[in-house]
């Protein structure tokens, strides 16, 4: 999924001092957002959101003790990603008559998406698995239900939330999503992926290649888990109890 995170031009302040600048300060490299900034949770569900920052601009152009004044929604890390996001920026120092100054900008960092979050799924249309694809993928599911990179708090994002929040949430994913991780959708999926990249086996180490594979896993669970309706109801119950940010077009 694309995610767009573009902060604005900041409108500068006067000078901790009260004296006035002439001139402001101003982007000389603007911060650089990735897809990866994007809080976890927030981007699975399709949540949007926006937060304002206020930093001091040293006489460097380093923008320091950044602070998020306001944000929304609330719980879900979008404040310390937001003021992480604009401290990566430099800007040329405000300026007096005397030389460069001290001074204060804020901004607004918007976080938004643009792509529908839950496409549809299509069908596998993958070799059958032979019994030696099916063994690997039973021991690929083993050995992925043990890793801690799995648990679910790491696959969706909730360690920072709020405690009432994470246990809601926790509570919805276990009901909903209890086949997506199962032995036995792992497994089978697996053993299609392997299927058709025409491997017998597990490789010995990680493939270069491995978020190709985790999007291919994720296709290979077609007609043994319905991702999308899952995260569809997700989404549905946590907008009913939790603000959502501004609306989006999930067609």
């Amino acid at each position: 999924m694309a995610v767009g995170i573009t902060p604005q031009t900041p409108a500068s302040a006067p000078a901790p001092d009260g004296s006035e600048t002439t001139t402001p300060p101003a982007w000389t490299e603007r911060p650089a957002p990735t897809p990866d900034d994007y809080p976890q949770f927030a981007s699975i569900l399709g949540i949007t959101g926006e937060v304002r920052v206020e930093c001091r601009v040293s006489i460097e152009g380093r923008p320091v003790d950044c602070q998020a004044v306001s944000s929304r929604p609330a719980g879900l890390g979008f404040d310390p990603i937001a003021t992480a996001i604009v401290e990566r920026g430099r800007l040329s120092p405000a300026r007096d008559k005397n030389g460069p100054v001290e001074s204060s900008i804020s901004l607004r960092v918007p976080f938004s998406i643009n792509s529908s979050p839950f496409p549809e799924v299509p069908s596998w249309d993958g070799p059958e698995p032979s019994p030696a694809q099916r063994a690997a993928g039973e021991k690929y599911a083993r050995r992925a239900l043990l890793d801690p990179a799995f648990s679910l708090e790491a696959r969706w994002g909730l360690q920072d939330m709020p405690e009432e929040m994470r246990k809601t949430v926790h509570s919805w994913i276990d009901e909903l999503f209890r086949d997506d991780m199962s032995f036995r959708t792992l497994s089978l999926a697996m053993a299609r992926v392997l299927a058709r990249r025409g491997l017998d086996s597990l490789p010995l180490e990680k493939p270069e290649d491995w978020s190709d594979w985790v999007v291919e896993l994720r296709s290979a669970k077609s007609g043994y888990f319905d991702a999308r309706s899952a995260n569809i109801e997700l989404r549905r119950r946590y907008c009913a109890r939790y603000d959502c940010g501004p609306s989006i077009d999930l067609s």
